[in-house]
């Protein structure tokens, strides 16, 4: 189920149910959807031998406790790491708790992500880097998997959406992937910003959660760009200044609790 309210604003899971499980793990993911939400949010970059891994740090050491350079290790390295023996969960959460709570999470790959959650879920999937070749090598595991021709522009499971921080990459994705809906996340709306995102061709426009203001989203609205945020972290004004704004739906790690606040609202 697309876990929204009535006012059909939309939860999307961050790095999965990334509170409750270590984040971008398919534990993460596997437990996203357990809770009911099928929008699921997750990092690409490349490892140094050009393969797309998920991971939100360009360091590996937050998350795998080993030193080292996302871009600078191979793919070999990368999946021999555990990526969940730092997570030893919180006491309130859904998932499992203590040390070793989950011993077995790895870091996935693109395709290893797209078979396991390709036609069950609508993707979130953000350029992380600003590796040039990101885009493509994003592209070919889409078109292999067959994702690309998916649903776009809103929220509707299956589907694809796909943003960034850098503006360069949304520039070589959109001439790569017209069809697919492109969000850019920024700290704020303002009239430079969004022409920049209208001269891209941009469906969407993704600023700060603690920053977004009604009348930015009225003046991107007019303009056709939709609107959702991020930056929710562990700010429950955050999320309510969100769902006030008019925006269309939030990246948030804690998608159960944020449904059950929204829903008193």
């Amino acid at each position: 189920m697309n876990k929204s309210n009535q006012k059909q604003f939309t939860l999307i899971a961050h790095r999965g149910a990334s509170y409750d499980a270590p984040e971008n793990t398919f534990e993460a993911f596997d437990l996203a959807l357990e809770m009911g939400f099928d929008n699921i949010e997750t990092d690409v970059q490349l490892s140094s031998d050009g393969r797309c891994i998920l991971i939100h740090d360009d360091s590996l050491y937050r998350t795998t406790g080993i030193h080292g350079l996302v871009a600078e290790t191979g793919i070999a390295k990368i999946k021999s790491l555990h990526a969940g023996l730092w997570f030893e969960g919180p006491d309130d959460g859904a998932g499992s708790i203590g040390p070793l709570a989950y011993p077995d999470a790895f870091i996935p790959t693109l395709d290893e992500f797209l078979e396991r959650y390709g036609g069950k879920i609508h993707i979130h999937l953000e350029l992380k880097s600003t590796q040039p070749a990101l885009p493509v090598k994003v592209m070919e595991s889409l078109e292999n998997w067959g994702v690309i021709g998916q649903h776009t522009g809103d929220y509707l499971s299956p589907g694809l959406t796909i943003s960034s921080f850098h503006v360069e990459q949304l520039e070589r994705s959109v001439v790569l992937m017209p069809e697919v809906a492109h969000g850019w996340l920024l700290e704020k709306i303002n009239q430079s910003s969004l022409k920049v995102a209208l001269d891209l061709g941009l469906a969407g426009i993704y600023p700060n959660a603690s920053k977004v203001t009604k009348h930015q989203i009225e003046i991107a609205n007019e303009s056709g760009v939709s609107v959702r945020t991020w930056g929710i972290g562990n700010s429950v004004e955050a999320l309510k200044r969100a769902y006030r704004s008019g925006a269309t739906g939030t990246t948030v790690d804690w998608p159960v609790k944020a449904y059950k606040i929204l829903a008193s609202i």
